[in-house]
């Protein structure tokens, strides 16, 4: 049996088909629909889609809120199966989860650290160069000098921040910190439930 869902984005129709054996996701003119829809009737998958095998896959996520189902599969691909509309989103979330062998399913919400955890190192990292610029700054404020040797790294742009001065490296803090909390603010609204099948050996 072969099932699709079709959803409407600005120019094209996003197209999700699922066989017996294949996740496939493309795109089809809208005029090419009821052409595209009577393949489906004989059973025949149409040219021109990307696939996935359904023993590649290693776990499909679905985030409430959000306009995609996120497919992984192999070692490190991933695809998103897209449909603005969240019923039918969650419709075909449903139909893998009853067509997919061998997957658990699990629905929560992430934790905040967790979910934020890139933002959070960000800050971390952040504030550890802040403070060794701060200090050069200070320093070379103070009349200390200084001799790089060696190759440029990490060092030498910490130091090449901290002759900037003690008041623009603070400023410049200010700006990157308050650019990442912006960011970390913005991600935790999004922060969701979260349904997934992931794959288990017998």
């Amino acid at each position: 049996m072969i099932k699709f869902w079709a959803s409407k984005n600005t120019k094209n129709l996003d197209i999700v088909l699922i066989d017996e054996s294949n996740i496939y996701k493309g795109k089809i003119k809208n005029e090419d629909l009821n052409n595209f829809s009577k393949q489906v009737e004989n059973n025949k998958v149409p040219e021109g889609l990307f696939g996935i095998p359904f023993p590649y896959i290693t776990r499909i996520e679905s985030q409430e809120g959000k306009k995609d189902i996120k497919v992984y599969f192999n070692s490190d691909s991933e695809e998103e199966l897209i449909s603005k509309n969240s019923e039918i989103k969650k419709e075909i979330f449903n139909y893998l989860k009853e067509v997919i062998p061998n997957m658990n399913y699990t629905k929560k919400t992430p934790s905040f650290f967790k979910y934020v955890k890139p933002q959070l190192f960000a800050i971390l990292f952040t504030t550890i160069i802040f403070l060794w610029s701060l200090y050069y700054a200070i320093q070379i404020e103070s009349g200390a000098e200084y001799v790089l040797e060696g190759r440029a790294g990490l060092l030498a742009l910490i130091f090449t921040i901290g002759l900037l001065g003690v008041v623009k490296v603070v400023l410049l803090f200010i700006s990157l910190i308050g650019i990442i909390v912006y960011s970390l603010i913005r991600k935790n609204k999004t922060r969701s439930e979260i349904e997934q099948l992931n794959r288990f050996n017998k």
